[in-house]
């Protein structure tokens, strides 16, 4: 080195040290990780809002089969399940088996129409018995009587010398007529039979008969009879008919204003007076009466 001469010495800081480049590598991985949570929250609603069938059949279609192949899948949750194609199981056929073949059984057949009239002209005996003990055991012979028609059992109740069966002209019912027809309702119950109420009035007419009759009063006469029987336990489906009949049809009719003629009639019906019924007026709103020239056909 030469005396004088200057040597100029240059100190250069070292590099600070820098974080690899920032790429989108991170937000791929984040998306994939967020498919992967949607497709178990997918999986996880699947597994809670289907049924045991649903799962396999779901299974099936992932593994290109059909449940109706004969392939037993194994549902999810249930790791104890075995993959393989199920069991034939053959039923031997037992002697019950053969026994309720068509082939061998045989048809019911019809019961004779006299087994059917004597069972029920017997249980309509039952019937009066029945009703004549309950009479008898409420003193009321005199206001109750029994007569049997080719239609069934006709139970006439009426007033007498002692005792009313309604207020006069009114349909407030007295209170030992409240009891007998309480008593005799759950006997018409014991036979599968349908009731008629009728209800009659003596001659006696209203002063205002535009406002209120005889028809009127038979009428809610045989209402409030009929609702004191079902009260008192018959079965409203066994009543088919209510009627007036006001004064038309007296008792005593040369005695216009007898008791006797003001009156509840209690018609048990038999099956065939029944059916007749319901061919005059139709079942169930049908017409089924056929007119004469195709009957004569």
């Amino acid at each position: 080195m030469k005396k004088g001469t200057h040597t100029t010495i240059i100190k250069r800081g070292g590099k600070k040290a820098h974080h690899g480049v920032h790429t989108g590598a991170w937000k791929v991985a984040f998306a994939d990780f967020t498919l992967a949570m949607m497709a178990l929250f997918m999986v996880l609603w699947i597994v809670g809002a289907v049924s045991k069938e649903e799962r396999q059949e779901i299974v099936a279609n992932l593994n290109g089969t059909s449940i109706f192949d004969g392939t037993v899948f194994s549902p999810i949750g249930d790791p104890a399940a075995v993959v393989g194609p199920a069991p034939i199981v053959t039923q031997q056929p037992t002697e019950a088996d053969a026994d309720s073949e068509p082939e061998m059984q045989e048809k019911p057949q019809p019961e004779p129409l006299e087994n059917v009239l004597s069972r029920s002209d017997r249980e309509l005996n039952e019937l009066s018995e029945a009703i004549a003990r309950i009479t008898t055991e409420l003193n009321a012979q005199g206001n109750l009587s029994l007569e049997k028609v080719p239609q069934g059992l006709r139970i006439l109740l009426q007033d007498d010398d002692d005792r009313v069966m309604f207020e006069r002209g009114s349909a407030k019912m007295t209170p030992f007529f409240t009891r007998l027809l309480s008593e005799l309702a759950p006997v018409f119950n014991r036979i599968d039979n349908r009731v008629l109420i009728n209800g009659h009035t003596d001659a006696a007419h209203y002063r205002d008969s535009a406002r209120y009759n005889n028809w009127n009063l038979s009428g809610d006469r045989a209402l409030a009879a009929r609702t004191v029987l079902e009260k008192g336990g018959l079965e409203a489906k066994r009543v088919l008919q209510v009627n007036a009949m006001a004064d038309r049809m007296l008792l005593d009719p040369d005695h216009p204003l007898s008791a006797r003629n003001r009156r509840i009639e209690i018609m048990v019906l038999t099956q065939a007076a029944s059916e007749t019924l319901y061919q005059f007026y139709g079942r169930n709103g049908t017409k089924v009466v056929k007119p004469i020239v195709e009957r004569l056909q």
